[in-house]
């Protein structure tokens, strides 16, 4: 598959995770956000692997592998999924909205620091700018650091942990399919979710018997077309294109987010979170490397 058609799924991927946060808003008003989790990713976890098996797919990993798997889920599945959750249930999803934006500069810096890329000074100042983007875009009007809710940090910690496990996936998709990763690393993650959650909330099971079916609904869109298939896709990314140059998306993101939250939400979005978001995008885009292609297209006529 050619890069273009690689960026044309991956922006309607980023639409789809970026409603995915409004639907992640609304999912934790009507379920506890750790066995929500659990089985939403469970759901999609089952999804992948179900049609791997029935395509007769699914590959066999070495140990190696199966370490990478393991790692990967632990950061890229239970910990960035619950972290997320219980973070959009402690603050508001606008603000959830924009922090996430910063995933892909942190993927960045994460691929710049573990040798995945180079860092050049356009880069660096993107790295700034971005950053103090997030920074203005969590703080409301005079609140200044009272403006982080606990909520921020769990969401920035949600991608911190993301950011490895894509650093972990690039890697290890070079052997294994990263269609066949994504599932084993939902359906382990999603086993250990949901042992958490037993352990934990085994009253909160009793949920899914008593809520409205749209809430049902939702969570299965949620579960099957964002969480399934948009990881599948972004993962398949990432091992054709590099995690650096997959995360670029990242900003799109953020974009619909926004909307989302603005138009199904009817959240506030004041003009510092505007302005928060635009630096975010401009540091993404040069912080990745993206302005730095497109002065060398220029350059060379192409």
């Amino acid at each position: 598959m050619g890069k273009a058609k690689i960026y044309i799924i991956l922006l309607v991927v980023m639409l789809a995770w970026g409603l995915n946060v409004v639907a992640l808003k609304l999912l934790v008003s009507y379920f506890s956000p750790l066995t929500m989790t659990a089985v939403r990713i469970f759901i999609a976890g089952i999804t992948v692997v179900g049609i791997l098996a029935l395509l007769k797919k699914l590959q066999k990993p070495t140990r190696i592998e199966v370490y990478a798997i393991m790692a990967a889920s632990i950061l890229g599945v239970v910990l960035h999924h619950s972290l997320l959750a219980f973070g959009l249930a402690n603050t508001m999803a606008v603000k959830g909205s924009i922090i996430l934006g910063f995933s892909p500069l942190l993927t960045a810096i994460l691929a710049i620091i573990f040798g995945f890329t180079q860092m050049s000074w356009q880069r660096f100042l993107g790295f700034i700018v971005g950053a103090f983007g997030v920074t203005i875009a969590v703080m409301r009007g005079g609140e200044g650091i009272t403006g982080i809710a606990i909520g921020d940090i769990l969401v920035f910690l949600s991608i911190l942990a993301q950011a490895f496990s894509f650093l972990i996936i690039s890697k290890v998709s070079k052997t294994l399919n990263p269609v066949v990763l994504t599932g084993y690393m939902m359906l382990s993650g999603s086993l250990v979710l949901l042992l958490l959650a037993l352990i934990i909330e085994p009253a909160q099971f009793i949920t899914f018997t008593t809520v409205a079916p749209s809430a049902i609904a939702l969570l299965l869109a949620s579960a099957i077309f964002a969480t399934a298939l948009g990881h599948v896709i972004y993962n398949y990314a990432i091992a054709k294109i590099g995690a650096a140059e997959t995360a670029i998306f990242g900003n799109f993101n953020t974009l619909f987010s926004l909307l989302g939250t603005a138009i199904l939400l009817k959240e506030p979005i004041g003009m510092n979170q505007i302005f928060g978001c635009l630096l975010i995008i401009i540091g993404v885009l040069t912080g990745t490397g993206a302005v730095e292609a497109f002065v060398r297209s220029r350059k060379s006529g192409t």
